[in-house]
Parts: C-alpha cells; structure tokens; sequence
C-alpha cells in the first residue's frame, strides 16, 4: 500500500510539471456524477492507457449501483468485509475517470454498552479507461484489469397475436471483480 502511495505521489508531481502550461488551454468533458478539474496525473494517465484504441469521446453509460471489498489492513479488527458507502466518477482526461469508493465496516465490541457506533472507513481512489461500451481498464498500481462487455441489454420479443407482438429490452447489470494487493474489490454496474 505504501509503494502505491508512492507511485501516486510520484506521478502526481511529474504530472504537475508536465502539465502547468497546457493546464489553461484545454477544457475536460463532463463526468457522469462529478465536474471535471484538471488532473495533475493526466500526462502520466495517458502514457498508461496509450496502448489502448482511439479516444471514442462517448459518455458513461453505466452507474454503479453497489458494491462491498474484503480488505486486509494492519490490524486484525479493521480487516473482513466492508460495504461500499459512497462512490463518484470524475472525468480527468477524454475516456479516462477517476472512481472514489469510500467502503465502511461496523466495530463489532465484545461487550454490549451504550458507546455509539463506531465504523471503520477506508477510501479507495482508481483510474479507469472506458471506450463507450465494449471494455474497461481499471488501473491498480502498476498493472491492468481489463473487463470486457459482452452483453449490455436483454432483448425479449412477446408474440400477443399472429398478426402482433413487441419488443422489451432490458439493461443488464454487470458484477466486477478485481484484486488491489490483498484486498478484494466487488461494484455491480448498472447500464443505462
């Protein structure tokens, strides 16, 4: 964990060296949920994802909908199942965003008291690539997690007569799984 640190810390200040002159000339897209503000790791988030297609400029068209992690911490107490409390996505560059989670697990006391609830909470930031719908590139450390889409919608046809019938189409939604270190993350997507 600390090496990512690191690393981040790393990018962070090359990024802003590359990119206080550029910083005033260009202006980034919207995110599905967050404005975008310029991104001092941009420059270093571009050499990253380089080797994936074109830039396709399309929206998100997913939400994430929920999600927990087992993390593995320092100690024994903070470690075990956290539920996914809050997540944003922020556009940093075109067709790659910023993921926010921030997970919590409750304290579980071996005495019952009048103490108020305690919960432990960890906040997790990763970097992702998106095309607009076949596949996307989550960033962990220093490697790739690729998910590709293969089915974003269920198309059910409903024959009423011989002469009618109609077409449902129902968004699907998609479980994700990737490892960072010791830890597991899990998020549900939900197309729209």
């Amino acid at each position: 964990m600390n090496m990512i640190r690191l690393v981040l810390a790393a990018l962070i200040v090359l990024g802003c060296a590359a990119q206080a002159p550029a910083a005033k000339k260009s202006q980034q897209p919207a995110a599905q949920q967050q404005e975008a503000a310029p991104d001092p790791n941009a420059q270093g988030l571009y050499e990253f994802f380089k080797a994936e297609t074109k830039p396709s400029a399309k929206a998100l068209d997913f939400q994430i909908t929920g999600g927990y992690a087992d993390l593995r911490t320092e100690s024994p107490e903070s470690s075990g199942r956290y539920f996914m409390a809050g997540s944003t996505i922020t556009a940093v560059a075109p067709d790659i965003y910023r993921l926010d989670l921030t997970f919590k697990k409750k304290y579980q006391r071996d005495v019952i008291d009048l103490v108020p609830e305690y919960y432990f909470t960890q906040q997790r930031s990763y970097y992702f690539w998106y095309d607009g719908g076949k596949k996307l590139v989550f960033k962990i450390g220093n490697g790739k997690k690729t998910i590709n889409f293969d089915k974003k919608e269920l198309t059910s046809i409903r024959v009423k007569t011989l002469e009618t019938y109609t077409v449902e189409k129902t968004k699907l939604d998609m479980n994700v799984v990737f490892s960072d270190g010791g830890s597991q993350i899990y998020l549900v997507l939900k197309f729209i």
